[in-house]
């Protein structure tokens, strides 16, 4: 829809092929914009249509893990804004277990590891955070920020990858004994018609002390 020299916003509005998936009225927004050492997401969503639109929608940035080659993956962490006391959800199958798990997370820390992932992701249902620091002891440090989204997913591919992905969420997987409407499933936000939702996360590099 618009192109500048650091920005961008790409659009999708409902038609005939996506009514057979996904069967409502709406114009769902992506726009980019690129700072000195940042990168800035929105996410626009409104409802054309003449009813509540139920909209679950989630961001998938993967990011280079560990991000020094020369570093092992155990020297990296994520750190918190604030402490994370609560337990985290996890998965089964693509599914979301019933039962909250203990976090891994030390007061604002987690350390990071392959093992970590081995249950699939880790998910902050209830953030206390809206920002995440993602570094080791020395080298860059990625700074994400968040406003919108009511989950966190945390994930790298069982079995190791070399990559680590942060996902700010509006929205998670369904539990493993739903049978419900797609308006019962955690996380689904109600839009009401002629109205929209404005959801947005930031990526930073911050330089090597």
């Amino acid at each position: 829809a618009e192109q500048g020299p650091t920005s961008c916003t790409l659009v999708l509005s409902d038609n005939a092929e996506t009514r057979t998936h996904y069967p409502f009225a709406f114009r769902l927004a992506i726009g980019y914009e690129l700072t000195s050492r940042q990168l800035g997401v929105t996410f626009e969503i409104t409802n054309t249509g003449d009813e509540p639109l139920p909209a679950s929608i989630g961001a998938h940035p993967a990011f280079n893990w560990p991000l020094l080659p020369e570093l092992p993956k155990e020297a990296y962490r994520l750190t918190f804004a604030k402490n994370e006391p609560a337990p985290v959800r996890r998965l089964k199958d693509g599914l979301l277990l019933p039962a909250p798990q203990p976090t891994p997370i030390q007061g604002k820390t987690l350390p990071l590891s392959e093992k970590l992932f081995v249950d699939d992701a880790v998910i902050l249902d209830k953030p206390v955070s809206n920002s995440v620091r993602y570094a080791a002891e020395r080298g860059p440090a990625i700074e994400m920020s968040w406003q919108g989204f009511n989950e966190l997913g945390i994930w790298s591919k069982p079995g190791g990858a070399p990559f680590l992905c942060i996902e700010p969420w509006h929205g998670i997987a369904s539990p493993v004994d739903f049978d419900g409407e797609f308006t019962g499933k955690p996380g689904v936000m109600l839009i009401e018609p002629g109205t929209r939702r404005v959801l947005s996360y930031r990526i930073g590099l911050s330089r090597e002390p």
